[in-house]
């Protein structure tokens, strides 16, 4: 069974904007305050927040009867001890990229922090995605979410990922010839689940690949993901 919903987000979460901004712990001045709260209302009225996800049994780290294929070290590490796998892309809406563009023609100050707002928001999408979903799983353990493309786990997936979750026709998110996600603030992550997992259901620094070229780690804080 594939199942899509629409998401509601009240409020865009400030902190987590300014440091895709690269402010770190430092505070914004009253200009960027007051641009953050205009951005924000623009926003949330191009936004039109959907997430769509199906739910597969896993047999030795792989979906029986399928020709998708969990490809990669990192995943086969995450999905370990897991017995069903989540598949989920959650996504903003075009509008929110239309209205990326138009700023950056008029103001790239606006566009950036708009940018930013909107990465804050699709992982608050996801956030909530997340734990309707999980609703339906309380008496299993789960992972982090886990997207395409990371680490070892290939973009090259990411077509077939989308059709099988008729992503395209249900949602309205597609791939370009890049294997790069259209709307652009669009997410596809698997979350494994199962009982006695070797994996948290929270990213840490330790198991990240990134840990190294990390901004956030260099700022002394984290992604938080």
């Amino acid at each position: 069974m594939t199942d899509n919903r629409n998401i509601t987000i009240e409020k865009i979460d400030f902190n987590e904007a300014l440091r895709y901004l690269g402010y770190g712990k430092k505070k914004p001045d009253s200009m960027t305050e007051e641009l953050l709260l205009s951005c924000e209302k623009e926003l949330k009225q191009a936004i039109e927040a959907k997430f769509i996800y199906k739910v597969f049994d896993l047999d030795k780290g792989q979906i029986p009867n399928s020709t998708f294929v969990l490809e990669g070290k990192a995943i086969a590490r995450h999905l370990e001890n897991c017995t069903k796998v989540i598949f989920m892309c959650a996504t903003l809406s075009s509008k929110v990229d239309a209205l990326i563009r138009k700023k950056q023609i008029g103001s790239m100050a606006e566009a950036a922090i708009l940018d930013s707002l909107a990465s804050a928001a699709i992982e608050q999408v996801c956030n909530k995605a997340e734990q309707i979903i999980l609703n339906d799983f309380e008496n299993y353990e789960h992972t982090w979410r886990f997207g395409l493309g990371y680490d070892d786990f290939p973009l090259t997936g990411q077509k077939q990922f989308l059709d099988i979750l008729d992503a395209p026709k249900r949602i309205g998110v597609c791939v370009n010839s890049s294997m790069m996600l259209t709307p652009a603030k669009s997410v596809t992550c698997v979350i494994g689940l199962g009982h006695h997992l070797k994996m948290e259901n929270k990213k840490s620094c330790e198991m990240c690949s990134f840990r190294e070229k990390c901004q956030f780690r260099k700022e002394g804080t984290s992604c938080g993901r």
